[in-house]
């Protein structure tokens, strides 16, 4: 994985956390004053595609971090209809299994029964890991992350609507970092 887009994944995470997705993530301490604030976090992030045989996109996310919880996202499209859900799972990697259901339904307010879509499959290690160093600044802060990525390899379906499909994942790391919030004076 290029450090481009390890940066890309990194980013995608902190954006989640920062839009207050769980409870956990408002509740992270603060700096207060102009003591710096480090945190463990350990994890995983996965995105994959697939393509269901009445539906032309399926869009599925998955994210582990040991501070913040789990959060999986599933889309599924076609020329006609759009379907989401997102759940917060209590597991979701666990000893190179990963299995989910999301609640998903109608994104247009139609009045339709909701479904399930279910992902489920393998994950492994591969190669060694990496360094990862980053620095930015947000929201009044200085955020230094140190630590290391691992590229993971997976074997994945989802099933929804009737439809089991393959999961293509183009971005999967294991993230082992250091987080450090100072507030910029």
């Amino acid at each position: 994985m290029t450090r481009s887009r390890m940066r890309a994944v990194a980013v995608a995470c902190a954006t989640l956390l920062s839009l207050g997705l769980t409870g956990a993530a408002q509740a992270a301490p603060q700096a207060s004053g102009t003591e710096p604030v480090t945190t463990y976090e350990k994890g995983h992030v996965v995105e994959c595609t697939a393509q269901l045989e009445r539906y032309d996109t399926v869009y599925v996310s998955l994210y582990s971090n040991s501070a913040h919880g789990n959060h999986t996202q599933v889309v599924i499209s076609s020329a006609e209809s759009e379907y989401a859900g997102a759940a917060q799972p209590e597991k979701l990697f666990s000893h190179g299994a990963i299995r989910t259901v999301v609640p998903i339904s109608p994104v247009d307010g139609r009045v339709e029964s909701a479904s399930s879509a279910v992902v489920h499959g393998r994950y492994a290690p591969v190669g060694e890991p990496t360094p990862y160093n980053d620095e930015m600044y947000d929201a009044g802060y200085r955020i230094v992350t140190t630590g290391t990525h691992q590229d993971i390899s997976t074997r994945l379906t989802i099933k929804a609507f009737g439809e089991r499909a393959p999961l293509q994942c183009d971005n999967a790391l294991a993230y082992d970092l250091r987080i450090t919030k100072t507030p910029v004076v």
